[in-house]
Order: structure tokens, then C-alpha cells, then sequence
């Protein structure tokens, strides 16, 4: 027996076709736009933040590097300052202090064989340097004077050397000048005629603030350390460490003469014998002498970032050893004080032999 057949009316499974081929409704489509929505603010959200912050650690990176690599080439050339060849020929010299432009060969403060120049020497903000284009009115200044590490093999007329004795037979134990080959007789250890001491250029390197580091048109307004050399005659600037803002500069007296510092002061021209008892009778009256006795320069400098920073408000004071603190500055920019003492070789090690 047969099975009854039951057949589907075509309309109805029409409709149940229909039913399984609908789509989403208007309000599950608004649902599933406004999650999505939700979901992109959140990552845009985040990627803002993150690009903040890397923005933030790449201002606060670069103002660590430039406060630190401030410091390391003042430290450099203050190790380096009366460096005056192989000989000892600063022992016992008499010191002299150039003009902070000087240019003339002659006035150096080589002179005869038997003066030298001061190797270090400071200016108090206000000074009056023609030499120091740009330079911030409250800018310290700060001068090393050697010769180059390196000795070069024959002189270039109208560039100062210095030559240096080591025979005991020549009549001069230096000769500084600035003409041809002719003008630098001294020998070697050897005493031969053909053999000549070697040549090393003289060297002044001036270290100041800038308010600007590209300084044409009204210039970019980035407070810059910045460092004249004298070369061929005339000085050259260039820039060393953008967003340094401010520097102070205290100087170490060795007033017993062992090499060591006995204590600071921030100008050692002056009469400090108040602030500086540790050794009682130290005649302050004689200003070349007392610049002769640093043996060390302890530095302060205050760099900032070379952008502002949203939101930020640096209503803080620094302090760089001076009587009053620098600030606040009510900007938005981050701020940090780098500070290092770095020690005259060439003359405290003199004196500790």
C-alpha cells in the first residue's frame, strides 16, 4: 500500500525562500555602524597617544643629548687649555691675558720666549665682544687658549705657531710667530742644525650663548651654545648644542699650589677672600695671577626642548650656582639643568709634580 503524497503549496515555499534569503534590518545595520565607529575612535584614539608620546620622548631625547654633549665639549677643550706643546714651558713663565678678540699674532700673549697666555679666561654677561656675533645679553663667556694636539710639517705664512725647544743649547726655549719656515730655528733633543722642533698651531676657542642657532632673517629663535675659533686670522662661529638657554660657569682656585682646588668662585679677578677663606694670606690684589690658579671650571647649563609642548607649563626655578635661580619661564617647554666639573690638566698637573 502506497503512502499518501503531500505537496507544498508553491507560495508558501516562495515565502520561506524569501525569508531565508532576507538581509539585516535598518536598526541592526545602525548597531553594527555605530560599534565599528566606536571601535575606530578607539584605535584612532590610541594611535593619537602613541604618536604623542613617541613625539614627547623624541623632544625629551634630544634635549638629554644636546644638555650632555654641551658639557662634554666644554669639557674637552677646558682638559685641553694651556696645552703649549711637549716642553714645560708654561713653569714659571709670566702669564698674560689677551683681549677676548684678539687676532694679531702679536697679541696672543706669546712674547719672547718667556710669556705665555692665561689658559683659561671668563667674562660676565655684558661684555663687549665684536668677535661674538648673536650673543644673548645675559650670556657668560668662556676662552681656552692652547696650541693643537697635532703638530703639521711645515707652517702656512700668516698663521700663528708655536715652537718648542728641547735642545739646552738654544737661546730661547720658545719662539711664536707667524712668518715663514725661517722664523722657528729651534732643534730637537738632538741639537742637529737640520732637525727643527716640531710646529703647532695656536688655538682660541670662545664659548658663549646665542639666541638663535640660524640667525639670519630675524633668526629661528633657538637658544644655541655656540663656539668662536680663531682660524687664518679672523674668527668663525659655529654652532654646538641647540636649546642650551642659559650657562654659568664657577671657577676651582688652587691657592696653596698643590693641583686641587681649594675653593669656587664665579670671578677669580676679583677679591674673593671672604667667600674663599680655606687659606688664610692668599694675596687676591693680582687678577693674571689668580686666573693662573684655576685648576678646575665647574659648569652649569640649562638646556631646553626645541618645541613646546601641549599642555605643559614650566613654572619651575632652576638652579645653576648663581645667587638667584633662573625662571620660571611660563612656557611650554621641559627643561633640565646638566652640571660637570672638569679639571685644567695642564696646569694642575704641573703643579702636583
Amino acid at each position: 500500500m502506497t503512502a499518501p503524497h503531500f505537496s507544498v503549496p508553491a507560495s508558501r515555499a516562495r515565502a520561506t525562500r524569501l525569508r531565508r534569503q532576507r538581509g539585516i534590518s535598518l536598526i541592526e545595520l545602525m548597531i553594527g555602524i555605530t560599534i565599528g565607529l566606536v571601535l575606530l575612535t578607539a584605535l584612532a584614539s590610541l594611535y593619537y597617544a602613541n604618536s604623542l608620546s613617541r613625539t614627547e620622548f623624541a623632544k625629551s631625547a634630544e634635549q638629554v643629548e644636546n644638555g650632555r654633549y654641551a658639557l662634554e665639549q666644554i669639557r674637552r677643550e677646558v682638559e685641553l687649555a694651556g696645552f703649549f706643546g711637549v716642553g714645560s714651558i708654561a713653569r714659571g713663565a709670566t702669564l698674560a691675558g689677551p683681549a677676548l678678540c684678539a687676532t694679531d699674532p702679536a697679541a696672543l700673549g706669546f712674547d719672547a720666549g718667556t710669556t705665555v697666555p692665561l689658559a683659561l679666561a671668563g667674562y660676565a654677561p655684558g661684555v663687549v665682544a665684536p668677535c661674538l656675533p648673536d650673543m644673548s645679553a645675559n650670556s657668560e663667556v668662556l676662552v681656552v687658549r692652547r696650541v693643537s694636539t697635532t703638530a703639521v710639517a711645515a707652517p702656512v705664512p700668516g698663521v700663528p705657531y708655536l715652537q718648542v725647544s728641547a735642545c739646552p743649547d738654544d737661546s730661547v726655549s720658545f719662539v711664536f710667530d707667524a712668518s715663514a719656515a725661517a722664523a722657528f730655528p729651534l732643534r730637537t733633543k738632538a741639537c742637529d742644525p737640520g732637525m727643527r722642533a716640531e710646529l703647532r698651531q695656536a688655538v682660541v676657542r670662545v664659548f658663549y650663548l646665542a639666541g638663535c642657532d640660524r640667525c639670519t632673517n630675524g633668526g629661528d629663535g633657538i637658544p644655541t651654545l655656540k663656539m668662536a675659533e680663531l682660524v687664518n686670522g679672523a674668527f668663525q662661529v659655529r654652532s654646538v648644542a641647540q636649546g642650551v638657554q642659559d650657562m654659568h660657569v664657577r671657577y676651582g682656585m688652587d691657592l696653596d699650589s698643590n693641583g686641587s682646588a681649594d675653593c669656587y668662585v664665579e670671578d677669580p679677578g676679583a677679591n674673593n677672600a671672604a667667600a674663599c677663606a680655606v687659606v688664610p694670606g692668599y694675596d687676591w690684589t693680582n687678577a693674571l695671577a689668580n686666573w693662573g690658579n684655576v685648576t678646575t671650571v665647574r659648569v652649569d647649563v640649562l638646556a631646553r626642548t626645541l618645541r613646546p609642548s601641549g599642555g605643559q607649563a614650566d613654572n619651575r626655578t632652576y638652579d645653576l650656582g648663581r645667587a638667584m635661580a633662573s625662571g620660571p619661564f611660563n612656557d611650554g617647554y621641559k627643561r633640565h639643568v646638566y652640571a660637570q666639573v672638569a679639571r685644567v690638566v695642564n696646569v694642575a698637573g704641573l703643579r702636583e709634580q
